[in-house]
């Protein structure tokens, strides 16, 4: 399982794309494909976090995100949890005292 700085570097890498090119969908790249390769729970976690994050929606709605199930399942799974939280959950062996 990937550990949580490499998630955090792949939600940065993957919301940073998104803030700069908000009217395309992001490439395939390897933080890409990684980002959402890894395992089920790395993967259901990547894609909530980024439906949680605003100031990329246009760029998820370019992907029609929130119009496909893999992607809004994965959001129900973290239902009513902020992104620290889906973190906290995902790694839990890593989260701070």
């Amino acid at each position: 399982m990937t550990d949580r700085p490499t998630f955090q570097r792949q939600l940065r890498t993957i919301i940073a794309h998104f803030r700069r090119y908000p009217d395309r969908p992001a490439p395939t790249t390897r933080t890409l494909e990684l980002a959402f390769e890894t395992n089920r729970d790395h993967s259901d976690a990547m894609a909530a976090c980024l439906m949680l994050t605003p100031e990329i929606r246009p760029g998820l709605d370019q992907w029609n995100v929130f119009g496909q199930e893999v992607w809004t399942s994965s959001l129900e799974r973290h239902e009513g949890k902020t992104i620290q939280q889906i973190l906290d959950d995902t790694y839990p062996a890593e989260t701070a005292p």
